[in-house]
């Protein structure tokens, strides 16, 4: 969690009233573009940013900062998305990414009911907390190390899989490469993740390999994590048109191809015009008003 974010939640957890009105400046509007693309009217994609916030707050103690804010918000969000439609009597998928001139579907992109399932207990039993978050920290650091020798075919690939969960042949037709390419790629990733965890994952717990259990681990760390989404200063360079090329052709592969629907919604954000942010901060103002009495509900 980066210092901006823990500050504010310091002063959340003070009780500082102005502290959560700069929580709610700094990312209703990304909130915001996520949902107007996903719910119409505007009305009701406000009132569905309003209630995570409430669910943050109600869920404060469940965040630890072990991923990005961020992150933690937009998945509540996805998850009063589906249930805005649920209520309507309407099955309704919010992908994580819109992968470019696709209709596939994979198991990613299906937000989980509230009910968990009972292969869901049997999952949780097989993997419990401490060994998701070892392999958490082992994809970022595979995403760290692949960054830092601008490896970034390798990148795409791994998010293309994992992220997207697009199949071989549609990633490779995608990046212009072959599908053996991808395929061996694919199990050169997981067995360097599978060196990784071999100091810190637990001796009687099995990290299997190139099969579809572990493709969902992965899915659900990466889409968690997050670890190969562009910093927001990245992006801002990018819609100035000021990154070096190999990172230009990467950020644009990542929010235009693979559609990366959390990098989409911040770059609305940054590029919305200065005759928009009037609207934004009224928004903004309704919002902080509509939720301090939970605020102050929750600090009582």
């Amino acid at each position: 969690m980066n210092e901006a974010d823990n500050h504010l939640l310091k002063l959340i957890d003070s009780g500082d009233q102005e502290g959560w009105r700069m929580f709610v400046s700094r990312f209703q509007r990304r909130l915001m573009a996520f949902a107007c693309k996903r719910v119409q009217p505007t009305a009701s994609a406000e009132d569905l940013v309003q209630e995570t916030f409430v669910a943050f707050l109600s869920s404060r103690k469940n965040y630890r900062g072990e991923g990005e804010l961020e992150s933690y918000l937009f998945r509540i969000l996805r998850r009063r998305i589906v249930d805005h439609y649920r209520r309507e009597g309407v099955v309704r998928e919010i992908p994580v990414c819109d992968f470019a001139g696709s209709d596939a579907v994979g198991p990613i992109d299906t937000v989980p009911a509230p009910q968990p399932t009972a292969s869901w207990y049997v999952r949780r039993s097989e993997q419990n907390e401490q060994d998701f978050l070892s392999l958490a920290a082992a994809v970022q650091r595979l995403a760290l190390h692949l960054q830092a020798g601008a490896r970034l075919i390798d990148l795409e690939i791994a998010e293309g899989l994992f992220f997207a969960r697009r199949r071989n042949q549609e990633l490779a037709a995608a990046l212009g490469v072959s599908e053996n390419i991808v395929a061996v790629t694919k199990r050169r990733l997981i067995e360097r993740l599978r060196s990784d965890l071999q100091s810190s994952m637990k001796p009687q717990t099995r990290f299997v390999g190139d099969d579809a259990e572990t493709t969902d681990l992965l899915s659900r760390v990466w889409e968690s994590e997050r670890p190969s989404c562009p910093k927001r200063t990245t992006l801002g360079k990018f819609t100035l048109g000021i990154l070096p090329d190999h990172w230009d052709q990467y950020v644009r592969f990542h929010v235009e191809t693979l559609g990366c629907s959390f990098c989409n919604a911040n770059l609305d954000e940054l590029r919305s015009t200065t005759a928009s942010s009037h609207g934004d901060d009224t928004a903004n103002d309704r919002l902080f008003q509509s939720t301090i009495g939970f605020f102050g509900a929750k600090n009582q």
